[in-house]
């Protein structure tokens, strides 16, 4: 076939595909409008799909949040039945404050046998809930626990341990007191406090009194 065939040829082939092109928009006229609208239906269920999607998203947040939070409800709960516990039923007791690289056992009593190797606890004060206090010597003894005590500043964390239980303090007081007050002190604070109790090295009668107040609780 001869060049000039072949392009008539494909001149009839354009000529006969516009022409049928021309025929179908002449019986479809509205075919261009259609394919907007198709456009835009197709935009509008994405949307509405993502919008979906999200809702989806922020129902399960909401839910595990939820769950989070009756969890956290349940353990207050949990720890909140046991308003003390027994010296008896105690397998574990234990003061931390990292600040003055402190970590010691605790015992029941305040007479000085006890205090010579643990950190003693008033036995008129609660052990788990409510008023804690404690008292340890300074100076002078085999084990002087509360020897830097005076170095706790307002803010400052306490951790005490009480069978599988942790509770964390922050420092709100750290005072100097007669020693005579020593009861009328630990009697006067309401709430969950713990109270910790030391002498005062060259001032006799007196006593250094840090009060703390609990911040969480949680088993451990």
């Amino acid at each position: 076939m001869s060049m000039k065939k072949r392009v008539s040829k494909q001149k009839n082939i354009y000529k006969n595909d516009k022409k049928w092109y021309d025929e179908f928009m002449k019986i479809n006229p509205n075919k261009k409008n259609i394919n907007i609208i198709s456009f835009f239906i197709s935009l509008i269920i994405f949307i509405f799909t993502i919008s979906i999607l999200n809702k989806l998203s922020s129902r399960t947040y909401l839910s595990q949040n939820q769950i989070y939070n009756e969890n956290i409800i349940q353990n207050e709960l949990l720890l909140n039945e046991v308003k003390d516990f027994p010296i008896d039923d105690i397998y574990y007791w234990k003061i931390k404050i990292d600040k003055i690289n402190l970590s010691a056992n605790i015992a029941e009593g305040t007479l000085d046998e006890i205090l010579e190797s643990s950190i003693g606890h008033y036995p008129q004060t609660n052990t788990g809930y409510g008023i804690i206090a404690l008292k340890a010597f300074n100076t002078g003894h085999e084990n002087n626990y509360f020897s830097n005590l005076k170095e706790l500043e307002i803010g400052e964390e306490i951790n005490y341990y009480i069978n599988d239980l942790h509770f964390k303090y922050k420092v709100i007081e750290n005072t100097i007191i007669k020693s005579e007050e020593e009861e009328n002190i630990i009697n006067s604070y309401e709430g969950d406090k713990l109270i910790l109790m030391t002498y005062v090295k060259d001032l006799p009668n007196t006593l250094r009194c840090v009060v703390s107040e609990k911040c969480n609780s949680k088993l451990t």
